[in-house]
């Protein structure tokens, strides 16, 4: 495509965004607070469908609200298959700017907000940021799902002039948003529809668009087809995998095993069972991938010692607890790994490192988090039926794991049951909180 086509191209795709920057469709407030920082691009990352496009949409809505004149705004979804000469090696992103300044070039030294989706797809898109940003008054926002903009190589690429901000699905506060219903508990009628609503949230799970099928029985196929596509564009293609039936078996094998311990070595004799062989380098690696796309996180042991972290298993949770399900059997047990995986996402929200606890009789505790200093144990339980051997269990592991890391309270997370359980003879409390109410406000060290 000759420079004079591409500057047509360019200027035909901004001004038609820049008639068209208010959504279709209802834009769903998050409660992730993105501020941007100044001479530093804002970076949102996440899953793809999490949301990051609409947080743009919003961004764009509340600038015009404030005054700014679209005019100001130069809004461009790279994904768009008329800007594929962008993607090329000898192509330079140089001409994007050029475009723009030379629709207006009065704009020249005034405060000009550049929002780019997919900018991914760019080639040289690093230097083209570092460049608009030292040389124009501007403001850069940058979505993408590929792990290509991940923090860690936008550091390396960028030298520290982003800010990333994380961008999961919907919490169940956001959830309760989306579907127009309260999202505080006032009365008994508030706290039954909430209580209506996180039964809702347990099988429907966090993903914006899956809230819009119009038939229930679609949601599976909605997750696999998601969770291929996560595969092929942001690991297959991108790092031009050899073992493609080995890595997707790989997901299926950790998504059904969601909220539970996996080791390397025995996945990889899964995979040698089934003839599909690979290496432990390999396993490592494409689990390693899973993360950078935010489709699968992993939970170590908590231990200062990094040998005793390496030898023991790690747990696995996905982005949302009703994807993982998709690719699981439908048992009794799927409604208490389903609640821990969602208390898990609502943790990580909050905090990059998360671990779990072993007591030194062998009990598992779900998540130890938070500094030394305000370290919470939390365990995950769906009920306690009374006083059962789930309530005895559960209860002396956070009993267990409180005397050994001298702490006087922890907190017992189920569905719906509620209560204060004092130990006497140590004065130690267990809080039992019902995950509804939990996840409108969670009680974890900030």
């Amino acid at each position: 495509m000759y420079h004079s086509d591409m500057n047509e191209t360019l200027r035909l795709i901004i001004a038609q965004q820049q008639h068209n920057l208010k959504s279709h469709f209802p834009i769903i407030s998050r409660d992730t607070e993105i501020i941007p920082v100044p001479r530093k691009a804002t970076v949102i990352i996440g899953i793809r469908r999490s949301g990051k496009s609409t947080w743009q949409h919003e961004k764009m809505e509340n600038l015009l609200s404030s005054g700014v004149p679209s005019e100001s705004i130069c809004y461009i979804d790279f994904s768009d298959d008329r800007l594929d000469f962008l993607r090329t090696e000898e192509s330079d992103p140089a001409v994007i700017a050029d475009t723009y300044y030379g629709m207006y070039p009065e704009k020249h030294g005034q405060r000009i907000y550049f929002l780019f989706d997919e900018l991914q797809y760019v080639n040289r898109w690093a230097q083209f940021i570092n460049r608009i940003q030292t040389t124009e008054n501007c403001e850069v926002y940058i979505t993408g799902s590929s792990a290509k903009l991940l923090s860690k190589e936008i550091a390396t690429e960028l030298g520290g002039r982003t800010y990333t901000w994380e961008m999961f699905p919907f919490s169940f506060r956001e959830f309760l948003r989306a579907n127009n219903r309260s999202e505080s508990i006032t009365d008994i009628s508030s706290r039954d529809e909430i209580i209506g609503s996180f039964g809702e949230y347990v099988t429907k799970g966090g993903m914006p668009e899956r809230l819009l099928l119009p038939r229930e029985a679609m949601a599976a196929l909605y997750f696999q087809n998601l969770v291929h596509d996560v595969l092929t564009r942001d690991i297959m293609l991108r790092y031009n995998i050899q073992h493609p039936v080995q890595l997707k078996r790989l997901v299926q094998m950790l998504m059904t095993n969601f909220s539970r311990l996996f080791s390397v070595n025995k996945l990889k004799q899964r995979l040698a069972g089934e003839r599909n062989k690979l290496s432990h380098e390999l396993i490592r690696d494409y689990i390693d991938k899973m993360i950078d796309c935010y489709l699968l996180f992993t939970v170590p042991i908590r231990s200062y010692n990094t040998a005793v972290q390496a030898v023991n298993p790690k747990k696995v949770y996905c982005a949302d607890h009703a994807m993982a399900q998709a690719f699981s059997r439908a048992t009794s047990e799927n409604n208490g790994f389903a609640l821990e995986n969602m208390i898990f996402v609502e943790l990580r929200r909050t905090m990059e490192h998360v671990y779990y606890y072993k007591t030194a009789h062998g009990d598992e505790i779900d998540f130890a988090v938070g500094p030394d200093a305000d370290l919470r144990l939390i365990q995950v339980c769906w009920e306690l039926r009374g006083q059962g051997k789930t309530r005895d269990r559960e209860m002396k592991a956070l009993l267990d794991g409180m005397k050994e890391l001298e702490l006087q309270e922890s907190w017992l997370i189920t569905a719906y049951e509620e209560e204060e359980v004092k130990d006497e003879e140590t004065s130690r409390t267990i809080h039992v909180v019902p995950a509804y109410k939990w996840l409108l406000q969670p009680w974890v060290p900030m």
